[in-house]
C-alpha cells in the first residue's frame, strides 16, 4: 500500500479553479474585495433556513421520542405490576385449591366418622340392653333365694356373698351407662357439626361412587347443579371462583376469537384501541386475560413500534443536521475570515 501511494509535491495552482468557480464576477482592483465573499454569503443564506428547519424538526422528533419513551416506560411498569398481581393471584389459587381438596377429604372423613360413632352407639346400646337383662335375671334369682327362707343360706356367706359381690359390680356397670350415653351422643353431635361446618352436602350413600378421596387430580369446586350448600368449603369455593382459578391465560381470548372467526367465516384481528385521555381500568380475574391489561399491552407494543420508526427518523435528521451545521460553520468561519470590513480596518 505504501508503494502505491507515494508522496508527491502538491501543485501550487491546485485551488485556482475552485477560486474561479466561487467567483460570480471578475476581480476588481479594490484590494479589499474578495471574489468568494458574495458567493459564500448567498450560499449561507440558502443553508441557514434549511439548517433551522432540520434543527427544529430534529428537536420535535427528540421531544416526541422522549415523551413516548416515558409513556412506554409507564405502560411497562403497569404491565409488570399486573404480572406480579397475576403471579400472586395464581399462588392464592393454588392455596385455595389445596384447601378445597383437603376440606372435601375432611368432609368425607367426617361422614365416615359419624357413621362409625353411630355404629359404636348401637354396639354400646346393645351391651347396655344386655346388662339390663342380666340385672333382671339377678333380681329374679335374688327374690327366689330370699323368699325360700332356707336356714342354710346365711347373708354374707356362701352363695349370698357371691351374689352381693356380683350385685356391686353390676351396679357399678349400670352407673356408667348414663355417662357413656351422654358422651356418645356428644360425639355424634360434634361429628355432625364438623361435617355441616365443612359442607351441608349430604354424606355419600354406601353405593355412591361419585367421590373418591384417593383419586388423583381432584377437582376442588365442581358444579353443584344449582344446589346451594353452605359451610367452609363453600366459602373457599366462592373465593376460588372469584379468582377464576379454573380459567387459564388466553382461554377467554381464544374462545372469543374462535366465536368471532365462526361468525365472520375467517381469521379476524381485533384492532388496538387508541389510548384515551380518561383511563377506566377494570381489574377482573384472571388478570392475564384482563381487558385493561390487554389494552395497555397493545399501547405498549404500539409505542415500541413507533419508537423504532421515530428513532430511525431522528437519526437521519441528526445526520442531516450535523452535515448542515458543519457546512454552516465552515461558511461562517470563511466569511468571517474574508469579510472586507474586518480586513480593511
Amino acid at each position: 500500500m505504501l508503494t502505491q501511494h507515494n508522496y508527491k509535491n502538491i501543485d501550487p495552482n491546485w485551488d485556482q479553479n475552485v477560486i474561479l468557480e466561487c467567483c460570480k464576477k471578475q476581480p476588481t482592483e479594490d484590494k479589499c474585495s474578495d471574489c468568494c465573499y458574495d458567493s459564500w454569503q448567498a450560499e449561507l443564506k440558502k443553508i441557514e433556513p434549511v439548517y433551522n428547519h432540520v434543527l427544529e424538526y430534529s428537536t420535535q422528533l427528540q421531544n416526541r421520542v422522549t415523551f413516548i419513551t416515558d409513556r412506554r416506560d409507564k405502560y411497562k411498569a403497569w404491565i409488570d405490576e399486573l404480572d406480579n398481581a397475576e403471579k400472586l393471584a395464581r399462588e392464592i389459587c393454588y392455596q385455595l385449591e389445596l384447601i378445597a381438596v383437603q376440606s372435601d377429604k375432611i368432609w368425607y372423613n367426617s361422614c365416615k366418622a359419624t357413621d362409625a360413632i353411630e355404629i359404636l352407639f348401637c354396639m354400646i346400646r346393645d351391651i347396655l340392653m344386655q346388662i339390663d337383662k342380666i340385672k333382671a335375671i339377678y333380681d329374679s334369682l335374688y327374690n327366689c333365694i330370699t323368699t325360700n327362707n332356707d336356714p342354710s343360706l346365711v347373708p354374707g356367706q356362701g352363695i349370698l356373698k357371691y351374689l352381693d359381690d356380683y350385685k356391686q359390680k353390676l351396679d357399678a356397670t349400670i352407673k356408667t351407662r348414663d355417662d357413656i350415653i351422654k358422651n356418645i351422643i356428644e360425639a355424634i353431635k360434634i361429628s355432625n357439626l364438623i361435617r355441616n361446618n365443612i359442607s351441608t352436602k349430604d354424606c355419600p350413600a354406601p353405593d355412591d361412587k361419585c367421590y373418591d378421596p384417593c383419586a388423583p387430580n381432584l377437582k376442588p369446586c365442581l358444579s353443584l347443579n344449582g344446589v346451594a350448600y353452605y359451610g367452609f368449603k363453600t366459602i373457599i369455593c366462592e373465593w376460588y371462583n372469584a379468582f377464576t382459578c379454573d380459567v387459564g391465560c388466553n382461554d377467554v381470548q381464544n374462545q372469543a376469537n374462535t366465536s368471532q372467526q365462526k361468525q365472520s367465516g375467517g381469521t379476524t384481528t381485533q384492532p388496538c384501541k387508541d389510548n384515551e385521555c380518561e383511563l377506566k381500568p377494570t381489574f377482573d380475574f384472571p388478570i392475564c386475560n384482563n381487558s385493561f391489561k390487554n389494552e395497555v399491552k397493545c399501547w405498549l407494543d404500539k409505542d415500541n413500534k413507533d419508537l423504532v420508526t421515530l428513532t430511525n427518523e431522528l437519526n437521519k435528521a441528526k445526520k442531516q443536521k450535523e452535515s448542515l451545521l458543519a457546512c454552516k460553520s465552515s461558511l461562517d468561519k470563511a466569511i468571517l475570515a474574508v469579510d472586507p470590513k474586518q480586513r480593511c480596518k
